[in-house]
């Protein structure tokens, strides 16, 4: 009994201490120099957040399929709204950011972030359509979102979704 509770012990604190060793995000978006100065503005947009933490939030928090993944796609529709109104980024560069958060993941990996990303993408038409209003309040309120969106750029989401391969990837799933 002393055994088990003792490896029970070393395996809590093996746990805690890998918790702590997970690098922070940074939110600027803005890489740093060795300095410890903020490097030149290399971003397209100055004040958008980068893609890849946007991306990388919807493949941890959306579960298709699952309670409450209808709200949780609203909510990250949101942040992909709210990125697309924010930054001056052209197609070419969508794709190149949703490309190398894609390279590093399996083929598996890209299928289940295809369906989340489907998922995502429903809610976005829900958002924009005449319902949007009614699902905004369902998540919270537009407090702290640029609603309305009535100038987001469409063609960003379009490239976004469309170098994800999610379409041929859900036809992958289907066949």
């Amino acid at each position: 009994m002393k055994r088990f509770l003792s490896l029970i012990l070393a395996l809590c604190l093996l746990c805690l201490c890998a918790c702590g060793t997970a690098a922070p995000v940074q939110e600027t978006g803005e890489p740093e120099q060795e300095t410890g100065e903020p490097a030149a503005a290399e971003s397209p947009a100055i004040d958008a957040p980068e893609l890849a933490p946007i991306l990388a939030e919807i493949s941890e928090r959306m579960h298709p399929g699952t309670a409450g993944s209808s709200l949780t796609a609203a909510q990250l529709a949101v942040l992909l709204l709210d990125w697309c109104v924010q930054t001056d980024w052209d197609e070419a560069q969508i794709r190149a950011s949703v490309e190398d958060f894609l390279a590093p993941m399996t083929q598996r990996e890209r299928t289940e972030f295809a369906l989340q990303l489907t998922s995502v993408s429903g809610a976005v038409d829900a958002l924009l359509g005449d319902g949007g209003e009614g699902l905004l309040e369902d998540i919270g309120g537009a407090e702290g979102t640029l609603w309305p969106w009535t100038d987001a750029p469409t063609e960003k989401l379009e490239a976004l979704f469309a170098a994800a391969n999610a379409e041929e990837l859900m036809a992958d799933i289907n066949s």
